[in-house]
C-alpha cells in the first residue's frame, strides 16, 4: 500500500466496491480501498440479495434500474459470476387503494424505463400457483427483477476495479483523519498514514463513527433485519422436478414481508414495525461477519401472514434464522454525494436496500 492515492475509498462492503469499480472505469488508476475486516463484512455478506425496482422516487428509481442492468453485465465483463437470476417481481394489493399506489408508480416507471405490468389475480396465480389469490385486487409485476448473490457481486465489481488499476486492501482499519491546508486528506490506519485528493465515506454500520473523525453527525443508525430460510417442501421439491422456472419474488406490501424460492425451500423476510437500533453507542470492536441472536417471536405476524398467503410454508421447518444490522436513514433513502461543510469528501451511506443501490451509487 503506497503513502498517497488520487483517492481512498473506505469500506469494502458491495458499497464501496461499486464506487471504486466505477472511479477505476472513469480513468482514476491511482485509488485504492481500505476496508478493515474482510471483504463483504457488515451488511453486505448476510444480506438476501434481492433487486426490487419499485420506488416512487425518480433519482432512486434509476440508481436501482441501473444496478440491475449492471449486474447483468459483470459476469461477461470481470468473469466472476454473480448468480443472477431474473425472476420477475410481484407486488400484491389486496384493495384499491393499493393498486392505485401501484398505478401511480407506474408513471415513474414508464419516465424511468423500467418494464412493468398491472395484472390481475389470474395471471398472479400462472406466476405464483402455491399463492391464494381470491381475496386479492391485483398486483404489479417487474419482469426484470430478481435476485444476486451478493457476496459474488461485490468479488465481480472489486476485480473489475483492480483490472482498471484500482489497488484493495483488507484488514486496514482508519483510525482517524485530518485535512492539510492544501485541502489534501491524511488518512490514518493501523497500516500507516495514506494522504489522498479525495475520501469517500462508504461505511455502513460504521457510517456514524467515520462521521464523527471528520466533525459530521450522520443520521444513520444499523437495525436489525431478520429472514427465515425454510428446509425443502415437498410441492416445491416436485415443482422443480418438473422442469418450472423460479418463481417471481413475492411481495405483500400490506403485510410488510418479501418471500422467494431458495432452491426447494423458501426465504420469508419480514419488515418489522419498530424493529429495535442497534449500536447506537458504536458497533463492538471488531464485529464483522457475526449476526445478531434471532427473536423469532417478533416476526410471528408475518410468518401467520405469510401461511395464509402461501399455505405450504405454513407446515415448513426452519433452517436458518437470520438477523443482521443494516443501516437506515430516518426517511429510508441514502445519502450519496459530497459531505456538508467539508471539501474533497464524499459520502455514500445509509443504504438500506444496499444491495438493489449500489451499482447506480458507485
Amino acid at each position: 500500500m503506497k503513502s498517497h492515492y488520487r483517492a481512498v475509498v473506505i469500506g469494502g462492503g458491495v458499497i464501496g466496491a461499486s464506487t471504486l469499480y466505477h472511479l477505476a472505469k472513469m480513468g482514476w488508476n491511482d485509488i485504492v480501498l481500505v476496508e478493515k475486516i474482510e471483504y463483504t463484512s457488515g451488511s453486505t455478506w448476510h444480506a438476501a440479495g434481492l433487486l426490487p425496482l419499485f420506488n416512487m422516487s425518480y433519482s432512486v428509481g434509476k440508481i436501482h434500474k441501473y444496478s440491475v442492468d449492471l449486474y447483468q453485465s459483470l459476469e461477461a465483463e470481470t468473469g466472476q459470476q454473480v448468480s443472477f437470476h431474473k425472476t420477475g417481481n410481484l407486488r400484491l394489493a389486496r384493495n384499491q387503494e393499493r393498486m392505485d399506489e401501484y398505478k401511480r408508480y407506474c408513471g415513474t416507471a414508464s419516465t424511468i424505463g423500467v418494464p412493468f405490468q398491472m395484472i390481475g389475480p389470474a395471471e398472479i396465480k400462472k406466476l405464483w400457483p402455491f399463492a391464494k389469490v381470491d381475496d386479492l385486487v391485483g398486483a404489479l409485476y417487474h419482469p426484470d427483477d430478481g435476485h444476486v448473490a451478493p457476496v459474488d457481486v461485490t468479488m465481480a465489481l472489486l476485480k473489475g476495479a483492480r483490472a482498471n488499476g484500482a489497488e484493495t486492501y483488507s484488514e486496514v482499519e482508519v483510525t482517524s483523519m485530518a485535512q492539510k491546508p492544501n485541502d489534501e486528506w491524511v488518512v490514518s490506519t493501523n497500516k500507516g498514514d495514506i494522504t489522498c485528493d479525495v475520501v469517500i465515506s462508504c461505511t455502513g454500520n460504521y457510517a456514524r463513527e467515520t462521521g464523527r473523525m471528520v466533525g459530521l453527525e450522520l443520521p444513520v443508525v444499523p437495525v436489525e433485519h431478520q429472514f427465515i430460510v425454510t428446509g425443502p417442501i415437498p410441492e416445491l421439491v416436485e415443482y422443480n422436478r418438473s422442469g418450472n422456472p423460479e418463481m417471481a419474488v413475492l411481495r405483500e406490501s400490506d403485510s410488510s414481508y418479501y418471500m422467494r424460492q431458495e432452491a426447494d425451500g423458501l426465504i420469508l423476510g419480514p419488515y418489522e414495525k419498530g424493529a429495535p437500533c442497534w449500536g447506537l453507542d458504536g458497533v463492538p470492536e471488531g464485529f464483522g461477519q457475526e449476526l445478531l441472536p434471532p427473536d423469532l417471536e417478533r416476526l410471528l405476524p408475518h410468518i401467520i401472514a405469510a401461511g395464509e398467503r402461501v399455505p405450504i410454508f405454513e407446515t415448513a421447518g426452519i433452517k436458518d434464522h437470520i438477523n443482521g444490522p443494516i443501516a437506515y436513514t430516518p426517511d429510508g433513502n441514502p445519502m450519496v454525494g459530497p459531505a456538508w461543510g467539508l471539501r474533497n469528501f464524499w459520502l455514500s451511506e445509509g443504504h438500506s436496500f444496499g444491495i438493489t443501490a449500489a451499482g447506480g451509487s458507485g
